[in-house]
């Protein structure tokens, strides 16, 4: 018998060691991946709590360069709220540089009589489903009440499905999830700190990880279709709401280079981007991946009036548009991405076309 406990407490320490050394393990390859792609040894936002959409970014709203009001004319004052993910926030990037800014930029210096007053309430890592509640947030507290409502979105709609396969795949909500249940869905739930640290494992989101690099997504899954009609449905709701307090609603679906279908008008450029894009050969299913969700988010959203579709919106850039993830832009992909949504602004706000509209950078 004291043989068989000597063994059993053995096996125990040798088990929970193993345990132990994956997860550095794990959360060596995490951090390492993450330094490469992001230029920081965390995924995700310096966040801080908020009680409608769950999180925000620490460092609040970003700046928007080049805004403007007409004092005492209210009425000639247009606002335009930007909500989006990383791209829209830009916050790696000069504030002068985002895309709210150049857009701000653009409709002030040919906009006469009227002012464009822009706030970028972009944050990082938010996809359809956190910025609809942050949406909700802003027109129950936001003291100015905007003319024209934006959503950029895609990327993170179509990177989270990917790696959690649920319709309600977010940022944080494997670790949110993990502290909200864990007390009483498992057996040492009473233990909240061990269960939790379960769920924020870098042993299991490596192993997500690796099935998103390594694994197909199945375009005909059950899964991807309820995903595809939860978006639809929350964009639907952000139109009706937006309507309710007498703004228009648009959505942009954004361009990335992994779900480009032409080619890239300038061949150094093409050239450059091949180089320089991470995972293009070591991760084939990651374009397949971001193709498959982006497409079947671009099909149901075809016929939408408030949807606007820009895939190739870049295609014909003449310098680098994407940063080594190929999501992130450059100066210069910002710049066409605005050019590209400049018109649809301008007819949304009801305001007189512009012959330079829609360049490319």
């Amino acid at each position: 018998m004291k043989r068989f406990f000597g063994w059993a407490v053995k096996a125990a320490k040798w088990g929970i060691l193993a345990v132990l050394l994956l997860e550095v393990v794990s959360f060596a390859v995490i951090t390492t991946t993450n330094w490469i792609i992001y230029g920081n040894l965390r995924e995700g936002p310096k966040a801080v709590y908020d009680p409608y959409a769950l999180f925000l970014m620490e460092n609040g709203v970003w700046p928007t360069a080049n805004s403007a009001t007409v004092d005492y004319h209210p009425e000639l004052s247009k606002v335009v709220w930007f909500f989006g993910g990383s791209t829209m926030r830009a916050s790696t990037a000069p504030y002068e540089q985002s895309i709210p800014s150049l857009l701000a930029k653009e409709l002030n210096a040919s906009g006469q009589p009227y002012a464009f007053n822009c706030f970028n309430f972009g944050v990082n890592s938010f996809n359809s489903l956190l910025e609809v509640k942050y949406l909700e947030k802003q027109f129950i507290e936001f003291p100015i009440r905007p003319d024209l409502v934006v959503f950029y979105d895609g990327a993170n709609d179509a990177n989270y499905f990917a790696v959690q396969k649920t319709p309600y795949a977010h940022e944080g909500r494997e670790r949110v999830q993990g502290v909200i249940e864990s007390y009483y869905k498992t057996g040492y739930g009473l233990l909240k700190p061990l269960n939790a640290a379960v769920f924020a494992s870098f042993t299991r989101e490596l192993l997500e990880k690796l099935l998103y690099t390594a694994k197909p997504l199945d375009p005909a899954s059950p899964e991807l279709a309820a995903f595809v009609d939860l978006a639809v449905k929350r964009y639907d709701f952000a139109d009706r709401l937006c309507a309710a307090y007498g703004a228009k609603f648009v959505l942009f679906l954004q361009p990335l280079y992994w779900v480009e279908t032409c080619p890239v008008a300038d061949a150094a450029t093409a050239d450059s981007e091949k180089a320089n894009i991470l995972g293009r050969k070591t991760f084939p299913n990651v374009r397949e991946n971001f193709q498959t969700v982006y497409a079947a988010l671009e099909k149901a959203l075809d016929g939408k009036p408030y949807s606007v579709n820009l895939r190739n919106a870049l295609c014909g850039r003449t310098s680098p548009a994407y940063s080594a993830d190929g999501v992130h832009n450059t100066d210069a992909g910002r710049q066409g991405i605005a050019a590209a949504m400049l018109p649809t602004l301008r007819a949304r706000l009801s305001l007189n076309p512009v012959p330079t509209d829609g360049g490319q950078p």
